[in-house]
């Protein structure tokens, strides 16, 4: 008779000590911050008062491709160096609030994640987006975009680097036809 509750206090010291690690691991990965992801503004050489800010993923320096990131809850836009406020590249906005995310029916297909991006507003993130996941606009194009995958994106959508500022680009639809007399 003694062995049942002894059994059962075991059983319970047991489920305890698996509760409270599993709780431990997940509060380690919420508090683990991102350390792939840095930003740094630096002070360009031979420029007075002229600074430049970089993101860099795995040591990597990111390009200036996008006009807008947003990697978790902070966004960076691009500033081009005829900016009259002697900033150029990723700056980092104060302001930002990340919007609530849409509901969306369509999860992220096998063949997406394979990929590594797929084309969505801020607010359309789908069910299945892995956390580490970017989101990117440049121009008319935004995605959602695994940071692996960027220069792959950027070869794909033929992105070249942002230098300086140009006059927007015109756009025009034209509409063909005959009539018939």
């Amino acid at each position: 008779m003694k062995a049942v509750p002894l059994r059962l206090a075991l059983a319970a010291a047991v489920v305890t000590l698996i509760a409270t690690a599993c709780t431990t691991v997940q509060s380690r990965e919420e508090l683990v911050p991102d350390n792939r992801w840095s930003y740094t503004i630096r002070e360009l050489p031979g420029r007075a008062e002229r600074l430049r800010g970089e993101l860099s993923f795995r040591g990597r320096r990111v390009p200036l491709y996008f006009s807008e990131i947003v990697i978790a809850d902070r966004r960076y836009t691009a500033a081009l160096r005829t900016t009259g406020d002697g900033f150029e590249g990723y700056r980092e906005d104060d302001d930002f609030a990340p919007p609530e995310i849409a509901p969306t029916a369509a999860a992220l297909s096998a063949a997406e994640r394979r990929r590594g991006w797929y084309h969505a507003e801020l607010e359309q993130r789908r069910p299945g987006t892995p956390h580490d996941w970017v989101w990117v606009r440049r121009e008319n194009l935004a995605a959602y975009l695994n940071p692996d995958r960027i220069q792959a994106f950027a070869r794909h959508y033929q992105l070249a680097e942002m230098h300086e500022a140009r006059e927007p680009r015109v756009q025009f639809m034209f509409s063909y036809g005959f009539r018939a007399r």
